[in-house]
């Protein structure tokens, strides 16, 4: 007779529970809608390729993520309510002066999403430094509380693991999120009608509909689109 297997039961404790009582409570009371768009990075990827050559290090690591990050918190200087929080009532806003970014890491003791701070002040180099040490102690488990704490607005890279477009959920009480899929090689039309390959990522937006409307975070979109599709307008925002 053949033994039948048995149910393995788990608890669900540390960052796993503190993770699941988040997403619940985000889920919960934040009225979510989403907002895809479609980027070409043919050219920012040959950017940091040449950069990444010249630059990279053990302490530095060029990966996209700098450009994402700091490509935002240009974007944000055009678009301040991306960067705000809400009271738990709704009735007061803040609009934060610090650009915190999030990046959501897969570590081994679960989602962690430490946060690189003052992107605003930061050089591109600056900011792949912070993501390198943050990646790093992330998936080792070594991650500080303040690194964890004073987000401001999140990235999710589920591309690095595959998939194109995600529904993400915000980290409360940020009021937006976006999902970054998977980088590729895809056939586009270029400007005289001929077909090219071009290196083609889909983003995904979770937006806060208490504060963002479609229109917001469609220009805002549209504004970090155009300084990564076109790395020399991010060049000439940078102060």
């Amino acid at each position: 007779m053949v033994k039948q297997a048995a149910d393995t039961v788990e608890p669900i404790k540390g960052v796993k529970a503190v993770m699941a009582k988040m997403m619940v409570e985000s889920v919960s009371t934040i009225p979510h809608f989403t907002y895809c768009e479609e980027f070409d990075l043919t050219e920012l990827v040959a950017l940091r390729t040449e950069m990444k050559e010249r630059y990279s290090s053990d302490e530095v690591k060029l990966t996209m993520m700098p450009f994402f990050m700091k490509a935002m918190s240009l974007a944000i200087n055009s678009f301040p309510v991306m960067n705000s929080q809400v009271n738990s009532d709704c009735s007061e806003l803040t609009y934060k002066a610090s650009h915190n970014i999030g990046m959501a890491v897969d570590s081994k003791v679960g989602l962690l999403v430490p946060n690189v701070k003052d992107v605003q002040d930061k050089s591109i180099l600056d900011v792949a430094a912070e993501i390198t040490r943050l990646t790093n102690a992330a998936r080792s488990g070594r991650v500080s509380p303040a690194d964890l704490k004073g987000g401001t607005i999140s990235i999710s890279n589920i591309g690095a693991l595959g998939g194109t477009v995600a529904t993400p959920i915000i980290n409360k009480p940020e009021v937006a999120i976006v999902a970054l899929g998977k980088l590729q090689v895809l056939p586009r039309f270029n400007a005289k009608g001929e077909v090219e390959a071009r290196k083609i990522m889909q983003v995904s937006w979770s937006g806060d509909h208490r504060v963002i409307d479609g229109g917001t975070i469609a220009r805002f979109c549209n504004l970090w689109k155009q300084y990564l599709e076109q790395p020399q307008e991010m060049l000439l925002a940078m102060k």
